[in-house]
């Protein structure tokens, strides 16, 4: 009953919103029974909206970090004033390209999302665009459709993929209508203009995700993840921002706050063995981007890639990262065992007691102080 219950909600895909706080948004029904039929209908999604809400914080996927949440709100606000933070921005740990809006006003935004942005106001393009969809509540106007055409995938998908937050996410699948996302575009833009955004920036965020997809290969049946809707967005902005120059893009201080995202969207990748994704968000044009600690992660994508070369570019990544990041552990690890492979026992020794000096806390203490053992007896005989 209760995957029914929030595959209804998440096939209404995302954004009514309480009839009291934006009336005015859509045309009233035309007689009181079908107004009092809306608002029930309404707040069965809202109380749904809560669900999912408590599912989230359950399944401990949501990113944590004050500073971080403190920052994103305060753009969604900026964006939507009149709302008094009743629009409230979530950040799910997951790699995957998504963001949607609930009906009680919640919007998720993926880490994956957050990381392939260069700047804030690109992040405020989606931000903008997503929250669109809640003001003008599209989902409930959709809902009927959305039932019909995905509530069977969104409950096989529900089914069949492990992590609750990248479940979740499936409530872009489809998107809305093509007229619904070209309101949500049109709107959005005009959020971005009025809070001071460079409007230039609103196309590139979509070129961003779509040149990334086509270049993973990705074949995630995410919105975001979806070149044609993708390239949609890319036309649709285009447009918008046409003869458009000048506003505030704030890239600098929007990498610093997003520096530990990027490195959690990488670390997931490559649990989840998609060292591709990784090679493409590292790619030299994109580099500098990310923070020193990237080059590790660039190094265990050349690893798990496993082709040829890669073992030697896999070292130079580590010993990148272990030069310019000296305080993170994981390259002195990665470099102690390379070491070890090779047979140089002492260059192993420094860099695996290195590790963990570093990080006493390790998971992992008692396997590196085994390999530890056998470079020193190695080291030690005749």
């Amino acid at each position: 009953m209760i995957v029914r219950r929030l595959a209804i909600l998440l096939a209404a895909c995302v954004a009514a919103s309480p009839p009291a706080a934006v009336s005015g948004e859509i045309a009233p029904f035309a007689d009181n029974r079908q107004s009092q039929q809306r608002e029930t209908e309404e707040t069965r999604l809202w109380d749904l909206s809560a669900e999912l809400d408590q599912a989230m914080r359950k399944a401990g996927r949501l990113n944590q970090d004050a500073a971080l949440n403190a920052y994103l709100q305060a753009i969604a606000d900026r964006l939507f004033p009149e709302f008094g933070g009743s629009l409230r921005l979530h950040v799910v740990r997951s790699p995957y390209l998504n963001a949607f809006a609930v009906p009680n006003g919640s919007l998720y935004i993926n880490e994956g999302m957050i990381a392939r942005a260069d700047n804030e106001a690109q992040l405020a393009t989606v931000i903008a665009h997503e929250g669109v969809h809640f003001t003008h509540r599209h989902g409930y106007r959709g809902q009927q459709e959305a039932k019909s055409a995905t509530g069977v995938a969104l409950v096989v998908a529900l089914l069949g993929v492990p992590l609750l937050g990248d479940l979740l996410a499936l409530t872009s699948i489809t998107g809305y209508s093509r007229d619904m996302e070209r309101e949500a575009d049109h709107d959005g833009f005009a959020r971005l203009a009025r809070a001071g955004y460079d409007l230039r920036e609103a196309p590139r965020v979509f070129e961003h995700l779509a040149a990334d997809v086509k270049a993973s290969a990705s074949t995630e049946p995410f919105f975001f993840s979806s070149h044609p809707k993708l390239r949609e967005r890319v036309e649709s902005f285009q447009e918008l921002a046409a003869g458009h120059a000048g506003g505030m893009v704030n890239a600098e201080d929007y990498l610093r706050r997003t520096a530990a995202v990027r490195l959690d969207v990488l670390r997931e990748e490559l649990a989840l063995g998609r060292h591709r994704n990784v090679l493409v968000m590292l790619a030299p044009e994109h580099r500098a981007k990310f923070p020193p600690e990237a080059d590790y992660y660039l190094g265990e994508a050349y690893r798990q890639r496993g082709g040829e070369g890669d073992g030697r570019r896999a070292f130079a990544a580590w010993s990148s990262a272990a030069a310019r990041a000296p305080d993170f552990a994981p390259p002195q690890r990665a470099l102690g065992m390379h070491y070890l492979k090779l047979g140089r026992d002492a260059e192993a020794i420094h860099h695996l007691e290195d590790y963990l000096r570093l990080a006493p806390e390790a998971e992992d203490r008692k396997y590196v102080e085994q390999y530890l053992g056998i470079a020193r007896s190695r080291l030690n005989s005749p």
